[in-house]
């Protein structure tokens, strides 16, 4: 009964320490302690598979995905495979994970689709988009290390990978969610490690 009593302290100070109130959405259940909206932070990508990780993951930008008339389309890559800032920071608004364009045009999320990357799309040609509320912010609730809120999607926070796009010198190290050999060439599957995803900043 202690020891329970002082687990539950520990998470309740842990919670009010944050500077983002913990809620509970739908996209949000049954992951403990959350939070569904912040603004402006950025994502890092830490390597699960290294003993002696770092504390801060490999920092992540959107990166190239395509384009077609009056859109863009990225993908959460890696800082060192697409060393560009057009998209300085992200959003968490009720679910909903979106860049935050250096430009001011709106971005949206689009579904997360197993064995594929996370995807974005960008365009100025419509007031609103097709938004998935598929995204959540879990709080770390360990009380011998306070570590950064950590992304999860479809209620998961432990299946993402970094996978290279390609061998040829240009190719980004992108976010997939739930990795398979059987991509349609979207990303080399040997090159996949997993990585857990950590929101870096941010404010309510």
């Amino acid at each position: 009964m202690f020891s329970s009593l002082l687990a539950l302290l520990a998470v309740t100070s842990i919670a009010l320490a944050s500077p983002l109130a913990p809620r509970t959405g739908a996209w949000c259940e049954g992951l403990g302690i959350t939070y569904d909206t912040s603004y402006n932070f950025t994502l890092a990508a830490l390597n699960t598979t290294l003993a002696n990780a770092n504390s801060t993951g490999a920092p992540l930008v959107p990166g190239q995905n395509g384009a077609t008339d009056g859109a863009e389309y990225e993908v959460l890559s890696t800082w060192a495979t697409y060393p560009y800032l057009d998209f300085p920071t992200m959003s968490l608004v009720d679910g909903v994970l979106t860049p935050n364009s250096a430009n001011g045009v709106p971005s949206y999320d689009m579904q997360a689709i197993e064995g594929q990357p996370l995807q974005f799309f960008t365009t100025s040609e419509s007031s609103s988009g097709p938004s998935a509320q598929i995204y959540c912010a879990i709080v770390d609730t360990d009380p011998d290390f306070q570590g950064l809120p950590l992304l999860a999607v479809n209620g998961e926070a432990d299946n993402f990978a970094l996978c290279m796009s390609g061998d040829e010198s240009y190719a980004q190290n992108n976010v997939v969610w739930r990795p398979t050999a059987d991509n349609n060439g979207m990303y080399l599957y040997e090159t996949c490690y997993n990585v857990t995803l950590q929101l870096v900043g941010g404010s309510s």
